[in-house]
């Protein structure tokens, strides 16, 4: 007698996306959920239960018999308890099944580092225990001096820590007489969060409104679409207060992890340690940690980034996207799900209601409300009362512009800042680009430098004095570089990145204090944190950064918002750049004058004509909405067709064209009465990495039922070395 298990092997490869049958001995029990350690292909490999244990009435051998393959005994059973819920497991079948993923990689993908189906999961944090002596009972007469005094001492400290109390012997004698007793005490290790008392708010006509209509409507899906500086967060905090009162839980998404620092503290202040925070900056301890408060009911208020949508909070009744339309809450590997998918998938699953918030809505989220798929809801004032900022728009193709002591701060900026700094006032710079110089190359002939594995330019790094790539870990020391192609030792930076931004302001402003904020230092999450609290609390002037300081925020001394190279992004190729300027110049001049009637926000730009541009500057999201709707329809994109991206990738370039051929015309006989159109294939805007040639085709199609079975097929056309990927409503590279 034993027990079958259906398991699902770890490796993500999609001819093995489906359970394989493995014995287990009956005493011990394995649930549906469990992860246990099983021989495939005469290797150990980590595999997940994904079924009821079915109970075999026979012995082994006799169940074996007259079989093609063997039935194995597990190796080991990892887990005493279930590490997903029947909830997930069927949260995960739905993402697998939109997506075309591998199931095993939706899993991996729930769980924190120490609970993953994965091999890795053996030298990831575990819970962490100390061992304690607490006082169990007085003495009745029978101690010695020494006995009580060390009894008297543990009584008043409550409990002391084993290894770091003296008189061992003294400990023995007390604990066998049963005066003490040691216990093992689980050590907290979850991450400190500034301490800061939240002041709750009056709402005002229309957020009340707002609030009562999410919690009294039986509509699911609500878009709150608020103006930069709405209080968009003060309703929030209501919902998660009325939804905490009556038992459920909530989860709060933010698309940045600087964004969640500030919610947290604001959250922690009313609701303590019911909060939990889950994102790819914690550590592996904290994730584990937090993921277990969430999953045993002790924390019931998670906030977190893109993975947190599939945390195990219990009893889940409220879910907030916040700033849903920004592009990070998709996930740019496999498996490329959508936040704001799954979140309606989970939405619709447990009837919980979801609240969208964003002054600037995705084209796609707009459309569905615009068709009362969504219920409308908006806040079309400042919750301070203070009126948007005053925007100027700087012609840097103008001379007139130009300032001779900088190439990018001009001469109207200069002013602004100036200005703004004699009045103890703050200034944000946005510029989309990190590192010192995106270009190094030769002074002498002119050859620039590139990653041999991804062919792009190195960018310069003058914080570490390196040469980097963005896409892979391939970095040099720029100390001793010699040039390949002449010899020469003598080299330039061309362009500018947050690292330059900061120096060339420094040289400016001598006076100034500058902070910067970008990927690099996030990476850091002490002087990260430092950083964006010190800022808030004017221990700096001007704060330099990527696109994580220009929206979120709620800085009450920042008058002035800078894009310093506002039409870069435009030219991007990709069918959301316009989308993708307005909102990220939309929030960067929301940032300022959030407290006063002085805010001011500068776009600097080479086409000050750009429709997109001056839609922005307007802060005119109705028009702007008009226009990329017209521009979609046209050109048949998103809401008005479905996107999906077919990632073909080899090490040689020439066989993966031939392939890449091949998976066309696979395509094209397939899908001949589908209503899709198919295009490429082509380069990507970055065609090889890590050593590996790129190429893509890209589809659109009315419906998913339509495609759905020739995407399921389509793994099986990989070879040895050609690798497939698909993407489901691609947000970049389309």
């Amino acid at each position: 007698m034993f027990y079958l298990l259906k398991v699902l092997i770890e490796r993500q490869i999609h001819t093995l996306d489906r359970p394989f049958s493995y014995a287990c001995l009956t005493e011990l029990n394995p649930k549906k959920g469990e992860r246990v350690i099983v021989s495939f292909n005469k290797k150990q490999t980590i595999g997940f239960i994904i079924d009821d244990p079915e109970l075999i009435q026979q012995d082994i051998k006799e169940f074996n018999k007259g079989k093609t393959f063997e039935t194995l005994f597990i190796d080991k059973l990892i887990d005493n308890s279930p590490v997903l819920t029947d909830e997930m497991f069927e949260l995960a079948d739905k993402v697998a099944k939109y997506y075309h993923s591998t199931l095993i990689s939706i899993y991996k993908t729930m769980l924190p580092p120490s609970l993953k189906p994965a091999s890795s999961f053996k030298n990831k944090p575990k819970e962490a225990f100390v061992k304690m002596i607490t006082f169990k009972k007085d003495d009745d007469g029978s101690l010695s001096k020494l006995e009580l005094k060390a009894l008297n001492k543990i009584k008043e400290k409550g409990s002391v820590k084993f290894t770091g109390f003296g008189m061992k012997k003294t400990v023995a004698v007390l604990l066998a007489k049963g005066f003490i007793e040691i216990v093992d005490v689980k050590v907290n290790r979850l991450a400190e969060y500034e301490k800061k008392e939240y002041v709750e708010k009056k709402l005002s006509e229309e957020q009340l409104n707002a609030y009562n209509t999410i919690v009294s409507k039986d509509k699911k899906v609500f878009l709150l679409e608020g103006v930069t500086g709405s209080g968009k967060t003060e309703v929030f905090f209501k919902l998660t207060e009325y939804y905490r009162s009556i038992g459920k839980g909530v989860l709060i998404l933010e698309p940045e992890i600087a964004l969640t620092s500030r919610l947290v503290t604001i959250f922690k202040s009313k609701f303590k340690d019911d909060v939990a925070v889950i994102h790819s900056g914690e550590t592996a301890a904290n994730l584990y940690d937090e993921h277990l408060r969430i999953a045993s009911g002790k924390a019931n208020i998670v906030i977190g980034a893109r993975s947190a949508i599939f945390a195990p909070v219990n009893n889940l009744g409220l879910i907030i996207l916040d700033e849903e339309h920004v592009g990070s809450y998709k996930q740019e590997n496999e498996p490329y799900f959508h936040a704001r998918t799954v979140a309606i998938m989970r939405s619709e699953m447990l009837g919980a209601k979801l609240v969208l918030a964003s002054a600037t809505p995705s084209l796609e989220t707009k459309a569905r409300a615009e068709k009362k798929v969504y219920e409308q809801l908006y806040l079309t004032k400042r919750f301070t009362g203070y009126a948007l900022p005053k925007v100027e728009i700087i012609d840097m193709a103008n001379i007139k512009n130009l300032d001779t002591d900088s190439i990018i701060i001009s001469i109207p900026l200069r002013k602004a800042i100036a200005e703004t700094i004699a009045k103890n006032k703050q200034a944000i710079l946005f510029i989309n680009r990190r590192g010192y110089a995106p270009v190094y190359s030769c002074r002498k002939c002119g050859k620039i430098f590139k990653c041999p594995n991804c062919d792009v330019p190195l960018t310069y790094h003058k914080e570490d004095n390196k040469i980097k790539c963005h896409h892979c870990d391939y970095e040099l020391s720029a100390a001793d570089l010699k040039c390949e192609n002449c010899g020469s030792e003598v080299f330039s930076n061309t362009g500018f990145g947050t690292e330059r931004i900061v120096d060339e302001v420094r040289r400016l402003f001598p006076m100034a204090r500058i902070a910067r904020l970008d990927s690099d230092i996030a990476s850091r999450k002490k002087e990260f944190n430092m950083t964006l609290f010190g800022f808030e609390n004017h221990d700096y002037d001007i704060l330099i950064g990527t696109q994580m300081i220009a929206k979120g925020h709620d800085f009450k001394d920042v008058e002035l918002a800078v894009s310093l190279m506002a039409d870069k992004s435009l030219s991007i190729p990709n069918y959301k750049a316009n989308e993708d300027t307005f909102d990220l110049l939309t929030q960067l001049i929301g940032r300022a004058g959030r407290f006063s009637n002085n805010g001011k926000a500068i776009i600097q730009t080479y086409m000050p004509e750009n429709e997109i541009i001056n839609f922005s500057a307007n802060q005119d999201y109705e028009q702007f909405y008009k226009f990329e709707m017209h521009n979609r329809k046209v050109f048949q994109y998103p809401p008005y067709t479905f996107l999906a991206i077919i990632t073909i990738s080899g090490t040689d370039s020439d066989e993966l064209e031939t392939f890449c051929y091949k998976v066309k015309g696979y395509l094209t006989a397939e899908l001949k009465n589908a209503r899709v159109n198919i295009y490429g294939p082509s380069f990507p805007y970055i065609k090889k990495v890590n050593n590996r040639y790129y190429r893509k085709l890209m589809l659109k199609y009315k419906s998913h039922q339509e495609v759905e079975q020739v995407f399921n097929n389509l793994f099986n056309l990989e070879g040895k070395d050609i690798k497939i990927s698909l993407d489901i409503d691609p947000v970049s590279d389309c």
